[in-house]
């Protein structure tokens, strides 16, 4: 598949998930604050800096770089899914963070800002995703000031990672195909796509970083009230598991839900489903 038709597949997967995202903002945002605080801390945002949040989607970490850098700082987030970013303008106006703006870009390492611009870059769960995460790397390198910190977080090891290894379980019992989160293929996007720290610091080191580092840590991904919540989010939000579910019929998609909410309540005893994985947040100075 060449590049140009790879990214194309991706923005019709985020296209796809992006109403979920919105609509269930809530249980995707609540779950990231202590991975969101962290990276804020890493890219040492103070007052009065400007902050570049590449793949903002509804506009987690904005919320907490916001906070960072105050009244007299800037978070300006971008991503290539309209929805998502149109999401993210209507949940900082019912903020009233007047400091924060949303755009959307035509591709990751096209991010239509001045060199040297600012401060900080961040990036959570965007860059396993990305057709080109070196050059997203590179165009927020040319984007930070001298000294600027990039942090960007990914999803690590699939085996720790409770919604993946539960997703793929469920489907594996109902579809015969192959897995759904596969071992790490280098140069081809998906979840776990950076879930090794020496790819992601090479990534880092490519683009001209120094001071490079990772911080390997489990972190909460995505929470909801009870399985059921749980499985309309994954239902709607997951771009390439919207398209699977299109794929089959009513009553297969049904049986699905139905192992998939058994399931559910059985591994977090009928109560509210938080799920956590491992996550790597890298660090480098421009």
């Amino acid at each position: 598949m060449t590049v140009a038709a790879l990214r194309a597949e991706k923005h019709e997967e985020w296209r796809l998930s992006a109403v979920g995202w919105v609509r269930y903002r809530a249980n995707f945002a609540d779950a990231a604050v202590p991975s969101a605080r962290r990276m804020v801390e890493l890219s040492g945002a103070r007052p009065g800096q400007r902050a570049l949040d590449l793949a903002c989607g509804v506009g987690v970490p904005a919320h907490q770089l916001a906070q960072a850098v105050g009244p007299t700082g800037y978070v300006l987030g971008v991503d290539i899914a309209e929805d998502m970013v149109a999401g993210a303008r209507a949940w900082a106006a019912g903020a009233g963070l007047d400091t924060v703006d949303f755009r959307t870009v035509p591709s990751e390492h096209e991010l239509g800002v001045e060199p040297r611009s600012f401060d900080i870059g961040t990036c959570r769960a965007g860059l396993q995703y990305m057709v080109e995460p070196g050059a997203a790397l590179r165009a927020m390198k040319a984007a930070l000031r001298p000294g600027g910190r990039m942090v960007a977080m990914t999803v690590g090891s699939p085996q720790r990672c409770t919604s993946l290894r539960i997703l793929e379980e469920v489907v594996a019992r109902h579809i015969t195909m192959p897995a759904l989160i596969p071992e790490p293929d280098k140069g081809v996007p998906g979840t776990v796509a950076l879930s090794d720290p020496a790819d992601l610091e090479a990534l880092y080191r490519d683009a001209g970083f120094t001071d490079v580092r990772t911080e390997i840590a489990d972190h909460p991904i995505v929470g909801a009230e009870s399985a059921e919540e749980y499985w309309d989010v994954c239902e709607q939000s997951a771009g390439p598991f919207i398209l699977l579910l299109r794929s089959i019929g009513a009553d297969l998609r049904a049986a699905i839900r139905a192992d998939a909410i058994a399931t559910l309540r059985a591994e977090f005893d009928g109560g509210p489903v938080v799920m956590t994985g491992e996550t790597l947040i890298t660090v480098g100075t421009s």
